[in-house]
């Protein structure tokens, strides 16, 4: 890892050092693109053109903060020409560029596309995939197989993403969840049934960003993915209907209204969503033990039934005191109410001969609440705004409530009732409450320079109840090992400096985040009281450079934690029968993530990407097994160091006008440094495919075509068998602001995991089969008003002679 790090810097400096000593003598031009609003116009094209003939000399894509830049220029007149999505064409200029000067074009504005300001629903023909130097945007709107689905499913078929064990990975690596910005409180099952809640219809854009920088928490090595959830852009106000249904074993429907109203100072944003869903997931687990050449096999196969009634909401205001100071609130949660009828058959046997077994039925009815406030404000100050001024609170809730009834059948060898029933009464409430509070500030300490600094509070107290009971003549009595109250409270106190550099071909940005976590957790049953403390700095560095215009190189190191989810230190005993058990570990520790990564976007489109990560004291689900009991039980645990080595491909076709493609391919190998010495380390190669076609049959008939494929790998303890499964779509306009969609998800219905674990004293066969096959329709219907004023009525021609209208 050392002698990649050095490589890597060695590489840079020179190529920079030596192109610095190119463009001694030569010219540049740099500026910066706005909306009407003002929020910096990411992914606009500026071409330089020459003023004497209009001559295109070189073109560019603005970034994130709507900064562009051209090097490597000869003195002389130039024009920019600039386009985006939606808004009107715009020429600024010309320009005299002097010998070995960098000129700044300033601030320039675009306005909304007149023509356009007449229609209900401004849909331009945007890549469900978006490839940037520094991340993947997915356009959900543009995802045709998307329609009627939610966040997870959407998560689930990301380029680069993967869930397992209730985490959401990419490039492998945990992910911090953000929702317009916001980190998410949650984690584990919690932070799935949220995202499983979300529907598709509320968001506007996925980002899936490869680095985070010291502003943000330093959880997860995967970087960050961000959901944005639709707002209106526009003067005026819109409503968007939707509707969906769809069948598979058994079936998936929701309605949601999406609303926004926007005046020149007031945002206004709500949405609705109810879902109605009934699934089924089967599961079988193959368990050998062979102790003294006694064979014992536990075949366990297990079903259950769910089903969800789910109500999401999101509200929320932008309020401008000022022209450059706004202050917002946002609110949105989920109301879910779950019912789930549980089925599993346990078959033992002996030397190959079935002896006995125990059949466990049982029915859980769950109410779960999540509710997350913020408020947040944002200041510009100064003459050109170069101090920047946020702050953020937010609060969050978890409650669930649940209740489980079971009953354990004792069985003999021909499946005939043997013995008397077990009857058992879970009652296992849990609250988590989470505030967090945040001030950031940045200074511009130069035209190309600026300093970014902020602290952050952070606050959780989870509160969790477990009541078993048994059912002894007719009377319920606690279970002692298997009842118990876990008090969690944690306090994460934070501060971070961040230094950023612009040059002519390039940018720095050198972070360094503190964080000072404290926590103490208590379990009454036994009375074990664990107190943690810990103290860690975070460096991150980013480095981009375009060496031409075809390319743009960006480079980064950073250090990050996961620390566990609040229910993995839960020491609760969870029980489905006699031999099998989950627990969780109040001893667990944080692991810690160093990873380097280096990539290239080429032409403005193709990406590759290099990265490799080193992860200290790797925590992860694992099962152990009592040979003499035979009881078998899940826990996570610190088990390992591991290291990941892997190359990425983002490439795009456009074969024709009506048929296009976005391939993501990505190879790697993990490998895993056992601290257990009786288990050997064990590596292995994997590739991951996710390709989406993208099909224009008429003015009003779409289609996309979705292939996954995972090719066998080996996770943790586990050898995956490889997995496959292919979606698709149909959308048909019926009118500019409606929509129907057919779709159907996992065709072949070949979306399976096959699992094998050979770990210490372990031989498991596991196959894990989750709904994941349905056929669909959803119908989408927009209306309301935009109207902006229309700023731009010179021509084109006008302003080329002029400058620009718009310019600041």
């Amino acid at each position: 890892m050392k002698l990649i790090a050095g490589y890597l810097i060695a590489v840079l400096l020179t190529v920079a050092y030596n192109s610095s000593l190119a463009q001694s003598v030569l010219s540049a031009v740099h500026g910066n693109i706005r909306t009407e609003d003002s929020t910096p116009a990411d992914g606009a094209t500026v071409v330089l053109l020459k003023a004497r003939d209009s001559s295109i000399v070189k073109s560019a894509i603005s970034n994130n903060e709507g900064n562009f830049a051209f090097a490597e220029l000869q003195p002389g007149a130039y024009l920019l020409f600039i386009t985006k999505l939606n808004y009107a064409k715009l020429y600024s200029g010309p320009y005299q560029l002097a010998q070995g000067k960098d000129l700044d074009a300033g601030v320039v504005t675009l306005t909304m596309n007149s023509k356009e300001l007449n229609q209900v629903n401004i849909i331009g023909k945007k890549d469900f995939v978006e490839i940037k130097p520094d991340r993947t945007v997915l356009n959900v709107d543009r995802n045709i197989v998307a329609s009627g689905s939610t966040v997870y499913d959407l998560l689930r078929t990301a380029p680069g993403v993967k869930i397992v064990n209730d985490e959401v990975l990419k490039g492998g690596q945990k992910a911090l969840i953000t929702i317009n910005g916001k980190p998410v409180s949650l984690s584990g099952e919690e932070l799935i049934n949220t995202l499983r809640n979300y529907q598709s219809s509320a968001v506007s854009q996925i980002e899936l960003i490869d680095n985070s920088s010291a502003k943000y928490d330093a959880a997860g090595g995967g970087g960050m993915i961000n959901i944005i959830l639709k707002k209106n852009k526009n003067i005026g106000s819109n409503v968007g209907l939707t509707a969906s249904g769809a069948l598979g074993d058994k079936y998936r429907s929701n309605a949601g209204i999406n609303w926004d109203l926007k005046t020149n100072k007031l945002n206004l944003f709500a949405s609705y969503n109810f879902t109605d869903n009934k699934t089924v997931h089967n599961f079988t687990n193959e368990r050998v033990i062979d102790v003294n050449n006694i064979v014992n096999n536990f075949d366990v196969d297990y079903t259950a039934a769910t089903l969800s009634k789910n109500h999401s909401f999101n509200l929320g205001t932008d309020y401008s005191l000022a022209p450059k100071h706004t202050i917002g609130v946002l609110f949105y949660g989920t109301d879910n109410f779950i019912d789930i009828d549980k089925r599993n058959n346990t078959v033992i046997k002996t030397g190959g001969q079935t002896d006995s077994g125990i059949f466990t039925r049982s029915n859980i009815s769950r109410h779960i609440t999540n509710l997350n406030y913020n408020a947040n404000y944002r200041g510009a100050f100064g003459n050109e705004s170069k101090s920047v001024l946020s702050a953020d609170f937010n609060y969050s809730t978890y409650n669930r409530h649940s209740i489980e009834m079971l009953q354990n059948d004792f069985l003999d060898a021909q499946g005939q009732p043997d013995g008397t029933p077990l009857f058992y009464t879970d009652n296992s409430p849990s609250q988590i409450h989470v505030r967090s509070e945040n001030i950031d500030f940045s200074q511009a300490l130069s035209k190309n320079s600026s300093l970014d600094f902020g602290i952050k509070n952070s606050q959780v107290k989870s509160d969790n109840t477990i009541d078993f009971e048994q059912q002894i003549n007719n009377t319920n009595t606690p279970v002692a090992d298997l009842t118990d109250h876990f008090i969690y409270n944690e306090r994460i106190n934070a501060a971070y400096i961040r230094y950023g550099l612009k040059f002519t071909n390039g940018s720095l940005s050198l972070g360094l985040r503190a964080e000072q976590t404290n926590s103490t957790s208590l379990s009454v049953s036994p009375n074990r009281l664990v107190d943690s403390s810990y103290f860690n700095l975070f460096p991150n560095v980013q480095f981009t450079f375009e060496p031409d215009k075809d390319n743009q190189l960006t480079a980064f190191y950073s250090r990050n934690i996961n620390r566990p989810n609040y229910q993995d230190l839960n020491p609760f005993v969870g029980y489905v029968d006699q031999f099998f058990y989950s627990t969780g570990n109040p001893f667990l520790k944080p692991f810690y993530i160093n990873t380097i990564q280096v990539s290239d976007l080429y032409l403005h489109k193709y990406k590759i990407t290099l990265n490799a990560s080193v992860t200290n004291n790797y925590f992860s689900t694992i099962f152990s097994q009592d040979d003499v009991t035979k009881v078998y039980t899940t826990v996570k645990e610190n088990i390992a160091t591991r290291y990941r080595y892997s190359i990425q491909l983002g490439i795009p076709f456009e074969f024709t006008r009506w048929w296009n493609l976005n391939l993501d391919l990505t190879g790697l190998h993990d490998q895993y440094d056992y601290f257990a010495a009786d288990q050997p380390n064990r590596g292995s190669f994997a590739l991951e495919t996710t390709l989406s076609q993208d099909f224009t049959i008429t003015k009003k008939l779409s289609a996309q075509l979705e292939a996954i494929y995972q090719s066998p790998t080996y996770f943790v303890i586990n050898d995956y068998r490889e997995d496959y499964f292919v979606n698709a779509g149909l959308r048909y306009a019926i009118a500019k602001n409606a929509s129907l969609s057919l779709t159907a998800s996992d065709i072949f219905n070949t979306d399976v995991d096959k699992i094998h674990s050979d770990y210490r004293n372990l031989d498991i066969t596991q196959r894990d089969k989750r709904p994941t096959r349905f056929i669909g329709f959803t119908f989408s219907y927009h209306f309301g008003t935009s109207s902006l004023k229309n700023r731009n009525n010179t021509t084109d021609e006008q302003k080329r002679l002029s400058g620009s209208s718009n310019e600041n």
